[in-house]
């Protein structure tokens, strides 16, 4: 993997907190940070995602579920031994 070197500043209230974390850890800064960002981004996305999907379910094209899903559950599986 290719890296980059960023020169970043963080209050010192934040610094002093990710060094408590990252030494109980026992990670590094760069790691700790490349985590960090990592999720932040997957969150990000995450709720790009649902923003973009809401409102593409809809009752009328499934009315089998009318009732809610345990009841259509409990009628596939009637007659069958899980």
């Amino acid at each position: 993997m290719e890296r980059v070197i960023k020169t970043m500043r963080f209050p010192k209230y934040l610094m002093e907190e990710i060094e408590v974390v990252s030494l109980c850890r026992k990670i590094n800064f760069t790691e700790f940070m490349t985590n960090a960002a990592q999720a932040y981004l997957r969150e990000i996305k995450f709720t790009e995602a649902v923003s973009e999907s809401a409102g593409a379910w809809n009752i009328n094209n499934h009315p089998e579920l009318e009732k809610g899903t345990e009841d259509y559950i409990r009628q596939l599986r009637k007659g069958r031994k899980i």
